[in-house]
């Protein structure tokens, strides 16, 4: 499974993407295929290459997310893959193991504090600068963001939007911070 991206150039920068962990490395590395079986069971209107793009997109929020205070939003499909593999608790917990940390993600759809106390408000500024700096994160390890798995990141898709970016708009931004950051 290959992501597909054009840049304006036509070419990719190999200093912000050598080190690029690929797809398949991903599912390979994480997903058994038992588990792969078990996510085309429970989501079987969902093609393989789709349902194994929203798998491969869960797997880079876990990886990146100890390292990005805050939240970043997924897609509802990367979250219901999120509860099913949660369902599957020894699974979970043997995924966990292998992250970065080897701690266990958590995760609750159910944020009890909000119904105690006002959410304190959040200042948008910060709110877009904690999402491109996961997404800067995200370019320097798994490379440019695929146009077909934009949907997966919907908070993403509003700053695209906001800013007037194209997918090639996007990935040129997120190659030149990956490349000013790595200096």
């Amino acid at each position: 499974m290959q992501n597909r991206v054009l840049t304006r150039s036509g070419q990719t920068s190999r200093s912000a993407e050598q080190h690029v962990i690929s797809d398949d490395a991903l599912l390979r590395r994480f997903v058994s295929p038992q588990m792969m079986s078990y996510f085309q069971l429970k989501m079987p209107k969902l093609g393989h290459e789709i349902l194994a793009g929203h798998v491969c997109e869960l797997l880079k929020f876990l990886i990146l997310v100890p390292f990005s205070p805050g939240r970043i939003l997924f897609g509802k499909d990367v979250d219901e893959v999120w509860h099913l593999w949660i369902l599957q608790t020894r699974d979970y917990a043997e995924l966990c193991k292998k992250l970065p940390g080897k701690s266990f993600r958590h995760h609750s759809s159910t944020a009890y504090d909000q119904y105690l106390a006002p959410a304190p408000r959040q200042d948008v500024s910060e709110a877009v600068e904690r999402i491109l700096s996961f997404f800067i994160s995200y370019y320097r390890n798994f490379g440019p963001v695929a146009e077909d798995r934009i949907e997966c990141w919907p908070t993403l898709r509003q700053v695209m939007e906001e800013a007037g970016w194209d997918m090639v708009g996007l990935n040129d931004f997120l190659r030149e911070q990956a490349l000013a950051r790595a200096t």
